[in-house]
């Protein structure tokens, strides 16, 4: 079994490393890098999530279609997994084993990280999301490594907000797990069930403490969650 990451807005496939120490050796965790970003730096700057998707699509295809494989998905993340999905089914390829949704409502609902982003400077974005701990990133002294992580981040939230998705477009085909920490101010005025509206399979939600990053400190449960789910336990 494969378990591919997929990262939040800003965050690099590093983030989810840590995760590997609770869980079994046997599940081979592959977390995904976007084109342009961190250990793809030198690739072209990817800057809309069906790019992305079909990006990564082409370059895991192999472990897509020949062995079964499971999504963990945080944020933007979310979204990533499911266009990833969308364009797997559409070109004949495996559908998951289960698809595991964190820290976001569903793409059909007109919610959006940071309203206006698309007209909004880089100055306001970056502050509005250190000012609420959303960055996922502790204070970083080195200049050029913060303006790097600045930018990213920026377009990262730009091309989460200018995507949407119906869910007649896609049918994950699969159970689905969403998480989420009932004091994420990301999820206000958000349904978070709305998920069930993407898969003709079953969706459980499950809350756990804490803000938008609820699983820095719940890593170890939320391991737990996915061997089980997984049938790994």
């Amino acid at each position: 079994m494969i378990l591919f990451f997929l990262s939040h807005a800003g965050g690099s496939a590093k983030s989810y490393s840590s995760f590997k120490r609770f869980l079994p050796k046997d599940l081979t965790v592959v977390p995904l890098e976007l084109s342009g970003r961190f250990t793809r730096s030198s690739e072209a700057m990817l800057t809309d999530i069906p790019s992305c998707a079909a990006d990564l699509l082409q370059k895991h295809s192999e472990l897509i279609r020949d062995g079964e494989y499971a999504l963990f998905g945080h944020s933007m993340g979310t979204l990533m997994a499911s266009e990833l999905v969308r364009q797997a089914k559409e070109q004949g390829l495996g559908s998951p084993a289960h698809v595991f949704l964190s820290g976001r409502c569903a793409p059909d609902e007109p919610v959006k990280c940071f309203p206006g982003s698309d007209k909004a400077s880089d100055e306001a974005i970056i502050e509005f999301f250190s000012a609420n701990s959303l960055s996922g990133s502790a204070h970083i002294a080195d200049e050029e490594l913060a303006r790097t992580l600045n930018r990213i981040l920026c377009i990262d939230v730009r091309m989460a907000n200018s995507f949407s998705m119906a869910a007649s477009e896609l049918d994950f085909g699969c159970d689905i797990t969403v998480l989420y920490g009932t004091e994420d101010i990301m999820l206000k005025n958000t349904d978070i069930n709305g998920w069930s509206r993407f898969t003709s399979g079953r969706c459980e939600t499950v809350p756990m403490s804490g803000g938008h990053f609820y699983y820095q400190q719940h890593k170890e449960e939320v391991c737990r969650i996915i061997c089980r789910k997984l049938g790994l336990e």
